[in-house]
C-alpha cells in the first residue's frame, strides 16, 4: 500500500492520510480521487488527467513535472500532494 498525505483544508474531516495501491503515479492519484471524490476537483482535471500545478513529493522528494508519467510509486511509499500557493 501507499500512503497519501494531503492538506487538512481539502477534506470536511481534516483527515490528511490515505491509503492505495502502488503503481504508476498517475494511476495512484486517479485511484486516490476515485477513492476520495471530495478531493477530485483538487488533483484531477476535468479530462481525468493529474493537475501538473499540484506539486508531488515521493518519500520526500520533489517529482519534477517532467518525470511524472515515468515515475512508478512502490509499495511502502509516501505520496504528498501539495496545493499550488501564490504570493507576491
Amino acid at each position: 500500500m501507499v500512503t497519501i498525505i494531503v492538506p487538512m483544508v481539502w477534506t470536511a474531516d481534516g483527515t490528511t492520510r490515505f491509503q492505495t495501491a502502488a503503481g504508476p503515479l498517475a494511476e495512484v492519484i486517479r485511484r486516490f480521487a476515485a477513492e476520495r471524490p471530495d478531493c477530485r476537483d483538487r488533483v484531477l482535471g476535468p479530462d481525468g488527467e493529474p493537475l501538473m500545478y499540484v506539486n508531488v513529493c515521493v518519500d520526500d522528494e520533489l517529482v519534477p513535472r517532467d518525470r511524472r508519467a515515468g515515475t512508478v510509486v512502490a509499495d511502502g511509499s509516501t505520496v504528498t500532494l501539495i496545493a499550488p500557493m501564490a504570493g507576491g
